[in-house]
């Protein structure tokens, strides 16, 4: 068994055609049937099967799909270190990142580039724990930040900083009259709120829970940007992290703090445990946490 054959297993099942397979890996069809059935014969086990539907996996071809996928990733992940190994003094950093990150990110940028400037940066928006692990496995950043608190055995998810939510409001709105809010105070008031899946939304929303009150959710979005536009247009109110307020409020909406002990977050560094990281990674990281170290 070798590599050369996983993949061409792969490709069957992800293709679920023995001839869009062959398509996809530019040989002959009877040249992949070839290859499965002697892989086939090498572990002494049926892993495809064929019938009046198509292509089915069978139990044990299932496992060795699973395991396979497992194999593939992390030989095409340990190639990736190796290259990067060679890289001194340049190369490129991926990095995942909330949307709060524009508030204290370029400003450490700022100094890591004048420093580097041979590297180059790419930086993706994640979001979401299964994003979050899914983008670390498959090598696709090299480390992300994240409000997620991150429980995974490969996995090392390192706090950064704490941090309050605050309140956004329009400026005509009556809160506006109020150095300071309860949750109490929200209660009747239009709310607008990350919809499911996202941390942010499972903060604030355990928060009213353990004020025992009941939001008026009329608005799920999906970035925070959009809460801030709606806002804008006097729809409603959000709630959103400290960081990520001081630069989105515009000259109609109006920042108040709210009076809650719940309402903080915790936001996090998560990396590999076990991935090579290049000396450029690890001084970003370096550069990162010192800038929270001295806040």
């Amino acid at each position: 068994m070798d590599l050369r054959q996983l993949r061409y297993f792969n490709a069957i099942v992800q293709e679920m055609s023995y001839s869009k397979a062959a398509k996809l890996l530019h040989i002959s069809q009877p040249s992949l049937s070839n290859a499965i059935m002697k892989l086939e014969k090498e572990i002494d086990s049926r892993l495809l099967e064929r019938n009046t539907k198509g292509i089915e996996l069978t139990e044990a071809g299932a496992l060795f799909y699973s395991r396979s996928q497992d194999l593939l990733r992390r030989f095409n992940n340990m190639q990736v270190e190796l290259e990067e190994m060679k890289q001194v003094g340049s190369g490129t950093i991926s990095i995942g990142l909330i949307e709060s990150f524009k508030y204290w990110f370029p400003k450490i940028i700022r100094t890591f580039k004048h420093d580097h400037p041979t590297i180059h940066l790419k930086v993706r928006e994640i979001l979401g724990e299964e994003h979050v692990i899914d983008s670390l496995n498959q090598y696709q950043v090299h480390f992300t930040i994240t409000n997620q608190p991150i429980n995974h055995a490969e996995i090392t998810a390192t706090p950064l900083y704490k941090e309050n939510f605050m309140l956004l409001v329009h400026k005509d709105d009556d809160l506006n009259e109020k150095d300071s809010v309860t949750l109490q105070d929200l209660k009747e008031k239009e709310m607008i709120i990350s919809t499911s899946g996202f941390q942010t939304r499972d903060d604030i929303l355990e928060a009213f829970k353990n004020e025992v009150v009941t939001p008026n959710i009329c608005y799920e979005i999906e970035r925070l940007e959009t809460a801030c536009s709606l806002v804008d247009e006097g729809l409603g109110f959000t709630i959103l992290p400290e960081s990520y307020i001081k630069s989105a409020a515009t000259r109609n909406t109006a920042i108040i703090e709210i009076n809650s002990m719940f309402l903080q977050r915790t936001v996090y560094m998560a990396y590999l445990t076990d991935r090579y990281l290049p000396a450029s990674v690890c001084m970003l990281v370096n550069e990162i946490e010192s800038f929270f170290k001295s806040k």
